[in-house]
C-alpha cells in the first residue's frame, strides 16, 4: 500500500531525515516512536504532501509521488492529487477552522475537493459525528469543544474524505490523560475496521497493543523496526532499549 525508500530532507542545511525507508501493507497499523526532533512529524508531512522531500522515493497504492532523478528529487505532478485523496492526516493540535461550525468543518473539503453536494456531504458528516459520539455538537464551534471532542471532530473530518491511509501526528499530545483515552479508543475502533494507519505517538502501551509494525526513529534515521510488540519485548538495538527504559518498558 505504501513504500518509502531513502527519504531525505534538510532545513537550512540541517539534515532532518537522512534516508528513511519503510513499507506498509493494506489494513496494517504502523506506530512510529522516538524522541522529539527525530524526524517523525517531518516524515508524515512529506508523505501527506505538506513538505517536499529532497530525495528518495515514495509510492502509494502503485502511484509514484516522487523519485530520485539525475538532477535531484523529481515529483510526478499528475499523481499528486490522486495520492492526496488516498491519504488523510490528523494533526496534534486539531487544526479546525475556528469560524466554521463542527458540521461545516467536516463538509467543507468534501464539497470543495470531492465535489459532493450539500445533502450528501452533510449526511456523511452526521454519520461520522454519530460514530464519534458527537451528533449533538454539529452546530457548535471549535471554541465550545473540549480537547477530546475537537480531536474527534478532526478525525471525523479526515475520515469524511474516504482516505485509504490515515496518518496521526501525536493525536493525544495536547490532551490530558482522561481525554487521551477517548482518542485512543477511537483509533482502536478504526483498527478493528481494518483502516490502514500510521500513528506517531509517545503512548508506548497503546503502540504496543495496536501495532502490526513499530518503527523507532532517532536522529533522522530508522534505528529499529519490529513486527507486533517484538520491538518492545526484545529490542535489538541499545539506543532503542535506552529509549524504552524511560517509559517503563
Amino acid at each position: 500500500m505504501l513504500e518509502a525508500h531513502d527519504i531525505r530532507k534538510s532545513f537550512s542545511g540541517l539534515e532532518v531525515l537522512k534516508g528513511v525507508s519503510f513499507t506498509l501493507d493494506r489494513a496494517q497499523v504502523l506506530s512510529v516512536i522516538g524522541p522529539s526532533g527525530s524526524g517523525k512529524s517531518t516524515l508524515l508531512r512529506i508523505v501527506t504532501q505538506l513538505e517536499r522531500a529532497d530525495g528518495g522515493s515514495l509510492v502509494v497504492d502503485g502511484l509514484t509521488l516522487f523519485h530520485d532523478g539525475p538532477e535531484g528529487c523529481v515529483y510526478d505532478r499528475a499523481n499528486g492529487q490522486p495520492i492526496a485523496r488516498k491519504t488523510g492526516l490528523v494533526f496534534q493540535n486539531f487544526n479546525l477552522f475556528p469560524h466554521f461550525s463542527v458540521l461545516r468543518n467536516i463538509t467543507e473539503a468534501q464539497r470543495a475537493v470531492l465535489k459532493r453536494g450539500r445533502e450528501e456531504s452533510e449526511a456523511k458528516a452526521m454519520e461520522l459525528l454519530r460514530k464519534m459520539g458527537l451528533e449533538d455538537k454539529a452546530s457548535s464551534y471549535p471554541c465550545q469543544l473540549s480537547g477530546g471532542q475537537a480531536q474527534r471532530v478532526s478525525i471525523a473530518r479526515a475520515l469524511a474524505m474516504d482516505p485509504e491511509i490515515l496518518f496521526f501526528d501525536e493525536p493525544t499530545s495536547a490532551l490530558d490523560p482522561e481525554l487521551t483515552k477517548e482518542i485512543l479508543s477511537v483509533i482502536r475502533d478504526l483498527r478493528s475496521e481494518r483502516m490502514t494507519m500510521v500513528v506517531v505517538t509517545h503512548e508506548m502501551d497503546f503502540a504496543k497493543g495496536i501495532s502490526d509494525k513499530v518503527m523507532f526513529m532517532d536522529g533522522g534515521l530508522v534505528v529499529e523496526e519490529g513486527e507486533g510488540d517484538s520491538l518492545f519485548t526484545d529490542p535489538a538495538n541499545e539506543r532503542t532499549r535506552r529509549f524504552l527504559s524511560g517509559y517503563g518498558q
